[in-house]
């Protein structure tokens, strides 16, 4: 009944315990905008209560999202130490199930990938690239290679076909830009009054821009693709062979491929005006080019604005930068500020 095996969550719920549980009833008992509640019955009389999610939109776009709010609820219950308590977080799939393991202030949490040795970041070329004139032959391999990469992740579509879920998902993305926990709100945090480039008297403006942008692409579901999330030469890699591979696929799992695209742009703005050498504005163009050429995309040099606001706030931050040459940093600042009232991706001297 209401596509819940009690046969299974009693077993799950008999190993936590660590005595018989038989479930032989369960009675829905309320249901709100995210979630149903369910009682379920023992056949010893205990009873037990069951939330299950079932939204799909309004912060719970991702499925793992979902994990981290039932986990953050079975902490609260036990950190309050008051009856009824709560037995677990269960997961199940189709052949599989089981009670996530409790966190608390002293889990250690890791994620594991496999690594290839043998490599050399692209953002350390970038670095050795910084006297070049012209871009060659060798750029333009890399520049293919990485864009083949970021478009075999794009073509990976979203596996709901209804149009409210995807229109929901793909907002969840705009979204994220400001309101994921690693990005824009939180690194404004270390910008002080008296920030020479974006005190914080001048936060609200400024993410008024970002917001601007967010309303503007709002719904537009049929850019929806899967996405890296933090997509720069730190996290990507060359190997002798001259393949590629990369790391740390995070934060934004879905969204519009400008929040990808803008993310690797720009580091080329960046050296661009770092140097103001005009190869690396050449770089960007090639790269825009080639993006657009092999995805067809012809809207992403404005969809990029959508994560270059963001962009601006890493390039200049007082934590990652203290010591930031200032005049570079207007610089950049000022030609992001130029691109987000624009809505464009553009080069300002």
């Amino acid at each position: 009944m209401y596509n819940i095996d009690l046969q299974k969550i009693s077993s799950l719920i008999s190993q936590k315990l660590d005595r018989t549980v038989e479930l032989v009833g369960i009675e829905k008992i309320g249901s709100g905008y995210h979630s149903d509640g369910f009682k379920l019955t023992a056949k010893d009389g205990h009873s037990f209560f069951l939330k299950r999610i079932k939204s799909h939109d309004l912060g719970f776009e991702i499925p793992e999202r979902k994990v981290m709010s039932l986990l953050i609820s079975n902490g609260m219950y036990r950190r309050s130490g008051f009856q009824p308590q709560s037995v677990g977080v269960i997961l199940e799939n189709k052949d599989e199930a089981g009670i996530i393991p409790e966190v608390n202030e002293e889990t250690a949490i890791y994620h594991v990938q496999e690594f290839q040795s043998d490599s050399v970041s692209y953002w350390s070329l970038l670095q050795e690239k910084k006297r070049k004139a012209k871009v060659d032959e060798k750029d333009l391999a890399e520049l293919e290679k990485i864009t083949d990469y970021i478009i075999a992740i794009h073509q990976v579509k979203h596996a709901s076909q209804d149009l409210e879920r995807l229109k929901s998902v793909y907002n969840d993305g705009l979204r994220s830009v400001l309101t994921s926990p690693e990005l824009t709100v939180m690194l404004l945090h270390d910008f002080s009054d008296t920030h020479q480039l974006l005190p914080a008297g001048e936060h609200g403006n400024y993410v008024g821009l970002m917001l601007n942008l967010i309303h503007k692409w709002k719904d537009r579901c049929d850019r929806l693709v899967a996405l890296h999330g933090d997509f720069w030469g730190a996290n990507l890699f060359f190997k002798k062979d001259g393949s590629i591979w990369v790391i740390d696929y995070s934060r934004i799992p879905w969204g519009d491929r400008g929040v990808d695209i803008g993310w690797w742009l720009s580091q080329y703005l960046w050296f661009y005006h770092e140097t103001q050498n005009e190869y690396f504005k050449e770089l960007g163009e090639k790269f825009l080019d080639m993006y657009v050429e092999k995805s067809g995309d012809k809207e992403i040099r404005q969809t990029v604005s959508l994560v270059l606001g963001l962009m601006g706030i890493i390039y200049i931050s007082p934590r990652f930068y203290p010591d930031l040459n200032m005049e570079i940093g207007k610089r950049f600042f000022d030609n992001i500020l130029e691109i987000l009232r624009g809505h464009q991706f553009v080069w300002k001297k």
